[in-house]
């Protein structure tokens, strides 16, 4: 082993070592990080605060997923309790670089701070920085996975932010068909560049054991049909949504809870409910069944939901106008 990643499990081994009282607060900051975190606050933010914001959020959670999932592949390298099991306070299945969790903060959390007024930039920071540390508190990352995971999500939202505007105005005054065509082919292009990375040779299957090996590349495969899915539905569903829903967030706060509470028995339905109908097996049909579930759950959150809520009184149209103003 390298003497950085020999450094790495050192410095594991002293933040274990501080007690175990840190373990709950440490699995309280991981949260933040991952999936379910995610899909419990973004419905919220695009559904009863800020529309733009959530939408813009939602966009980057898909993008950070790709290239994590695709960096992760590349470079097959091992979590720290590949290499000790004992420093495992977690639970994960993926490779370690680089870190999803420190990429998925720096670039969300980062824009968050992009949208805040000086005085509270620095909060975003600050859990970024907490995520982290409770990835290597929890072994479940190396330094150097961190490390990797605020380059990428740095780059990813430095990127995100240039490019936008441009696409924006371009993609703008494409047709509806257009637009699911491009949201099509997006998701094939994902499904596809996976496809060509987990069967590029590599990885060290024997030194950590092939069993974890295998369960990494499952995960990286069950990543390419849940990103297919949400390439297609955010695409289809956010164009739909701006063209001919257009509601606005703002409502009493009886109507937003009620809107959010109605909303996310839906997304949990979805995930949940076609998880248990859908087989997994032959893999073909349920990676393919996985990218359906995924695509119907984001055009419920960013479509069907919110045309059903103005239609029974738990929102109103946006009388500014296109969707992103509010």
């Amino acid at each position: 082993m390298d003497p950085f990643s020999t450094w790495g499990l050192d410095l594991i081994r002293a933040l274990q070592n501080l007690g175990t009282w840190l373990l709950t607060p440490m699995q309280a900051f991981t949260f933040l990080g991952n999936e379910i975190f995610f899909m419990v606050a973004l419905p919220l933010i695009f559904w009863c605060v800020n529309k733009a914001l959530g939408r813009d959020l939602a966009l980057l959670l898909a993008l950070a997923n790709f290239f994590n999932g695709l960096a992760k592949e590349l470079c097959r390298l091992p979590r720290p309790f590949w290499v000790d099991s004992r420093l495992a306070l977690s639970a994960e299945t993926s490779f370690g670089l680089p870190s999803g969790h420190a990429m998925n903060t720096t670039t969300l959390f980062g824009y968050v701070a992009t949208r805040l007024q000086r005085p509270w930039r620095w909060l975003p920071i600050v859990i970024i920085l907490l995520v982290s540390i409770s990835r290597l508190y929890l072994g479940m990352h190396f330094p150097g996975d961190v490390l990797g995971g605020w380059v990428l999500g740095a780059l990813l939202l430095a990127g995100a932010i240039w490019l936008r505007p441009r696409a924006a105005a371009w993609l703008h005054g494409l047709p509806l068909g257009t637009h699911v065509v491009l949201a099509l082919a997006a998701a094939l292009a994902v499904l596809g560049l996976y496809t060509l990375v987990l069967a590029l040779p590599g990885g060290d299957r024997q030194t950590y054991g092939l069993l974890l090996f295998a369960g990494a590349q499952e995960a990286t495969r069950e990543g390419s049909g849940t990103l297919t899915g949400m390439f297609f539905g955010l695409w289809v569903g956010l164009v739909v949504e701006a063209r001919y829903v257009r509601f606005a967030t703002a409502g009493p706060l009886w109507q937003r809870a009620l809107r959010y509470l109605l909303g996310m028995i839906g997304v949990v339905g979805l995930w949940a409910g076609l998880k248990a109908i859908f087989p997994a097996e032959p893999y073909g049909a349920g990676l393919a069944l996985r990218a359906v579930r995924y695509a119907l759950m984001m055009l419920w959150t960013t479509w069907f939901w919110p045309w059903l809520f103005m239609r029974i009184g738990l929102g109103q149209s946006d009388a500014i106008g296109p969707a992103g103003r509010r």
